[in-house]
Parts: structure tokens; sequence; C-alpha cells
């Protein structure tokens, strides 16, 4: 349930925030809505967007990494229905290429002792996490985007 204080913390963040948490929202009704339509195999080609130059300092650089996650989490959130792992990967990997962030989007599997097999998308900026990498060690890795 939204409420005031949400709006207001919202609003408290700067304008470049709030721009990236919108587009973050359009981003992943967009990202399950091509889910939903397509195959697999036909996506794989929006996980590769080419990345646009970057003119960013090192520490512009992690805090727009920072941002993007952000934005992705709490649009997952806020978000009507369920917004799984992939969808959040694939509009992580759209914006953070956009921006200029050599990011790589990985798709794994694993094999739970309750659930079988289970698979898990997440995004690396290098080393560091933009979504799902928390729990990335669990799975091995199948695909990544670009190859």
């Amino acid at each position: 349930m939204l409420r005031i204080g949400h709006v207001r913390r919202f609003l408290r963040q700067p304008k470049a925030r709030r721009r990236l948490f919108l587009e973050a929202c359009v981003r992943l009704v967009l990202a399950r809505l091509l889910l939903e339509l397509f195959s697999f195999r036909k996506l794989t080609r929006f996980f590769s967007l080419p990345i646009r130059k970057s003119l960013l300092s090192n520490a512009q650089h992690e805090q727009l990494r920072t941002d993007v996650s952000w934005a992705i989490q709490r649009a997952a959130h806020w978000l009507p229905g369920k917004t799984s792992c992939f969808p959040q990967g694939i509009a992580a990997q759209i914006i953070c290429r956009k921006r200029g962030i050599d990011s790589i989007m990985y798709y794994g599997a694993a094999m739970d002792p309750v659930a079988g097999l289970t698979a898990h998308v997440w995004v690396q900026d290098g080393s560091n996490g933009v979504v799902g990498h928390l729990i990335a060690d669990r799975y091995g890795v199948l695909a990544r985007f670009p190859a």
C-alpha cells in the first residue's frame, strides 16, 4: 500500500534518481510483457544491446550502478504483480548498457532439493553486482549476455 511517507521519501530523492526509478518501472513492465510474448531465443538480442560510450569517472560509475540497483529493486517491489529476477535482469541490463556500464547478464540453473531444477538471472558490472547477485553463487552459469 502506498503511503504519504513513501511519496515524501521518493520526492526527497535527487531528480536523476527519481527519473531512473520511473525508467525502471517502464523497463520492468516492458520486460514482463516481452517475456510473455516472445521466446527466450528471440529476446537474447535485448540482452546484448551495444554499450554507449561512457565519460563517467570511477565515482560516478559506482554511484550510477548503485542507483540502477536501487531503482530496479524499488520498482520491482512497488509494481503490481510479481517481478521475478528475469525481468529485473533484462531491465537492469538495458538501463546499464544505455548509460555506458559494461554489464553482463547471467542466466544460471541449480538443483534444489525441494523445488527441483531452478533458474536465476543476475547482472554484474565486473565483479560488482547490480541485481540478483546476492544468490548468484548458488547457480551454475548456462549463458551470459553479451557472450
